[in-house]
């Protein structure tokens, strides 16, 4: 069985549709949170996601959807694009 391992800076930012899987904390890794998906669930979880994309640019779709409450982890979305642009020169 093929499982893989789903990270994330905050335990809010899991889909609900992972819902049976545990969710780790603090395993002395990179990211604070962790969970475990078997692939066919995974596989699943992106198609369903990806049916429901209704935006052309997520960095302003989250301005959009998150509004001030969401301007620090918008203002993390523009660094992480700042540095990948950068590796393009």
């Amino acid at each position: 069985m093929a499982a893989f391992a789903v990270s994330t800076e905050v335990k809010k930012r899991f889909p609900d549709l992972l819902g049976g899987s545990e969710i780790r904390e603090g395993c002395g890794t990179d990211y604070a949170f962790r969970i475990f998906v078997e692939k066919a669930v995974w596989t699943r979880v992106l198609s369903e996601l990806a049916e429901d994309l209704d935006y052309g640019n997520f960095k302003d779709e989250v301005a959009r959807y998150q509004g001030r409450a969401g301007a620090e982890y918008e203002d993390a979305l523009h660094d992480v694009w700042m540095v990948m642009h950068a590796l393009q020169s």
